[in-house]
């Protein structure tokens, strides 16, 4: 079993700044192709944002980030991190993870300046070998707009740490159940989509 202070050291997150871009991609490769996200219906990717080389992703509504005219019913901001080979740590690990996430530590890496007061979590859940934990953040969103609630999924794919992220706008806050939803519909595009890839 992974101690609760190994987790600690690759559940890092990244911060982002939205930026709208003229084409609407809905598929991004991360590491050379290695790992691929999908976007949800009525997302895109947002290329000027994303970091393939880093293994990181950002969605939005296909509006918002390109020229489509396309928006999803439910919008919100997503985002996939992935780490480095062999920082997998949630399978067979689902009860530490979730402990480790209700303790002043495991909370301060939910917010993003590491500060455990910003956060007050939710709820926490675990199923098919993925964590879920919803929570709010009291701090200034990574950019304006973005509502304090947020859905965060941990899971491994190909030996590798993956958060996955879903956070509503401030001028229609998710609900708990639509973000939950997203979330679920984002982490599953992501395991489905790489099921039959022979990285990791």
């Amino acid at each position: 079993m992974l101690k609760p202070i190994a987790l600690l050291s690759v559940l890092g997150i990244s911060g982002c700044v939205l930026v709208p871009n003229g084409e609407a991609v809905r598929a991004l490769s991360l590491f050379n192709g290695e790992i691929v996200v999908q976007a949800p219906d009525g997302y895109c990717i947002d290329p000027a944002t994303s970091r393939p080389s880093d293994g990181f992703a950002a969605m939005a509504g296909c509006a918002l980030v390109s020229s489509d005219a396309v928006m999803p019913s439910k919008d919100a901001w997503i985002t996939v991190q992935t780490g480095a080979p062999g920082t997998a740590a949630v399978a067979g690990n689902e009860a530490t993870l979730r402990s480790l996430l209700a303790t002043a530590s495991g909370v301060a890496l939910l917010s993003a300046r590491g500060q455990p007061t910003d956060i007050t979590v939710r709820s926490l859940m675990s199923r098919d070998q993925v964590v879920i934990v919803r929570f709010s953040d009291s701090a200034a969103a990574p950019f304006p707009g973005l509502a304090n609630d947020e859905w965060r999924a941990f899971l491994d794919l190909h030996d590798r740490l993956v958060t996955v992220t879903v956070r509503g706008f401030a001028r229609a806050p998710l609900q708990p159940d639509d973000g939950l939803a997203l979330l679920e519909q984002a982490v599953y595009s992501l395991i489905s989509i790489n099921s039959s890839s022979s990285g990791g």
